[in-house]
């Protein structure tokens, strides 16, 4: 018995204890779409923040759903990030989660076998998938080679937060996989 509960413990250190790399929820993402600023925190403090992001040109939403160019509302993981991204930069986030999926099936939004795709995608440590009725493939970028003068203007993204090249190079130092992201209204 001891040996077994020896073995355990062994796996639980080397295995739960803070991976390289992978960012901890002491430093995490707080987007405020109402105010256009993403700040970076640490615990409960300001650490850096950037003024005049972009989201959606369809606003903000519970429920993104496929071509519907709204910023979905929540709160994430990043998942991957794409220093070769037309974007300059992309940080995709696990968009659409559990809860997400379960409360667009009980408004019939999605069907079984799509809420089934996502649970299952989130329960491997995978993307969820891009195909169902909600989306995907939404997360926080650079303007790339776009138009500067359109992003102080208005908000353009098909749901993603967007940045200046200049925030998201500034912004990259502070992003792991892993690093929890909250977009609020």
């Amino acid at each position: 018995m001891f040996r077994a509960l020896a073995v355990i413990g062994i796996f639980t250190l080397l295995f739960l204890k803070p991976q390289p790399g992978r960012a901890s929820d002491s430093e995490w993402l707080l987007i405020e779409t109402g105010v256009a600023t993403l700040k970076v925190m640490h615990g409960d403090s300001e650490i850096a923040r950037f003024e005049d992001i972009s989201v959606g040109r369809g606003g903000v939403a519970v429920l993104h759903l496929l071509n519907d160019d709204t910023t979905p509302l929540g709160t994430y993981r990043v998942t991957s990030i794409d220093s070769a991204s037309r974007y300059r930069l992309f940080i995709g986030l696990d968009y659409p989660t559990v809860a997400q999926a379960e409360l667009a099936l009980a408004r019939h939004l999605i069907d079984g076998e799509h809420f089934r795709l996502i649970a299952d995608a989130h329960r491997r440590g995978q993307i969820p998938p891009m195909s169902t009725p909600l989306g995907g493939a939404i997360g926080i970028h650079g303007i790339g080679n776009g138009n500067p003068e359109v992003h102080e203007s208005f908000n353009w993204t098909q749901g993603c937060v967007a940045l200046s090249n200049r925030q998201i190079d500034a912004l990259a130092a502070h992003v792991r996989i892993g690093t929890r992201v909250v977009i609020r209204d």
